[in-house]
């Protein structure tokens, strides 16, 4: 038989058991309800601009008002302009080009949300040989992320200065 006066010398043990046991299932259970899981983002689906059947001459004065689109990207949680310029042009730097463009609905280029749907600017030339167009639009963006960092306080705001002003220097060569 037990000695009563054994078993009593165990009860701070259990006690403490049952407690560690407690505890490890209450951590183990927030992170299954409340961590984020990691994954990779879906590839983003390119969305086809239809070209007209018909050749279409060009206008007697070239206009670059608006650069034509590529195709719309629909934000998913945790995009970044960076992400999403990575994706479609295989370039990360060209990201002020996608936000100089929705600018109307992205007011911080650092806050952009899912669901959002953004156009995304066709290169008039290639990644490693852009236009002065495409040179035009990046500066664009570049200065116009400047101005609200600069608004917002953000201590490298000046940055974005300087890399919109070389390139508002290669739209102009």
């Amino acid at each position: 038989m037990s000695n009563p006066s054994q078993s009593k010398n165990n009860a701070p043990l259990v006690v403490a058991l049952v407690i560690v046991v407690l505890l490890g299932l209450g951590i183990a259970l927030y992170f299954a309800f409340f961590a984020t899981p990691v994954k990779k983002a879906p590839a983003p689906t390119p969305v086809a601009v239809q070209a007209s059947p018909q050749p279409v001459a060009p206008e007697a004065t070239p206009t670059s008002t608006q650069p034509k689109i590529l195709g719309v990207h629909q934000v998913v949680p945790r995009d970044t302009l960076w992400w999403i310029s990575d994706k479609w042009y295989k370039d990360p730097v060209l990201w002020p080009s996608i936000y100089e463009i929705n600018k109307a609905q992205i007011h911080n280029p650092d806050l952009i949300y899912p669901g959002q749907r953004f156009d995304i600017p066709a290169l008039v030339g290639t990644k490693g040989n852009l236009s002065q167009d495409d040179y035009s639009l990046l500066a664009k963006g570049y200065l116009e992320a400047y101005r609200v960092y600069k608004e917002a306080g953000k201590k490298d705001a000046s940055q974005y200065k300087t890399a919109g002003e070389h390139y508002q220097a290669k739209a102009s060569q």
